[in-house]
């Protein structure tokens, strides 16, 4: 199944219609429309809105579910990307979400201009972020960072937060999250 069919399946199980899940997520009915058909892409934080209300994890949407395990090796020639066009990100979740886990570790890939959404945003939990390649803009509350290759970054994710790669070429950043949004 693709992310527009599971977002539809769940979407139809909460008995939402698509103005009404359009309307909670402040997107339009016809954008939410091109996401379900696969024809339009949701931003990272797009994705989360829709995630958090229609109550599943992001990875529910990405991945399917299966009975819950106590470890998991994850190769990297077996990653699997979900790129957000519109917000030029692609995120591979780096473990799954098969396993039981009070952590959510994510490889982001950030293009030159990419972001998480125009807004703040903020959720439950906390991150922490550690920039592989590349730099990244970190927005929180009025304030921003700016993060070099091998930089770090913690931060309580109740506080309002974004990112943007402002730079010139592609970031790859490893985030972790808890609790697990994803």
């Amino acid at each position: 199944m693709t992310i527009g069919e599971r977002i539809k399946k769940q979407r139809n199980e909460k008995g939402f219609s698509l103005r009404e899940l359009a309307s909670k997520v402040k997107l339009s009915a016809s954008f939410l429309s091109q996401i379900e058909q696969g024809k339009a892409s949701p931003s990272i934080e797009n994705l989360k809105k829709i995630a958090n209300c229609l109550e599943v994890r992001v990875s529910y949407l990405i991945e399917d579910e299966n009975e819950k395990i106590a470890s998991y090796h994850l190769k990297k020639k077996e990653r699997r990307y979900v790129e957000s066009i519109d917000s030029k990100t692609s995120i591979s979740l780096l473990t799954s979400s098969k396993i039981e886990k009070d952590m959510e570790p994510i490889m982001y890939e950030i293009k030159p201009g990419g972001e998480s959404g125009r807004g703040l945003f903020n959720h439950n939990g906390e991150e922490f972020i550690y920039i592989v390649e590349g730099t990244l803009d970190i927005y929180i509350e009025d304030h921003v960072t700016t993060l070099n290759e091998g930089d770090s970054f913690y931060f309580k994710s109740t506080l309002n937060h974004r990112f943007k790669n402002n730079g010139k070429k592609l970031t790859k950043a490893l985030w972790v999250v808890t609790p697990p949004t994803f």
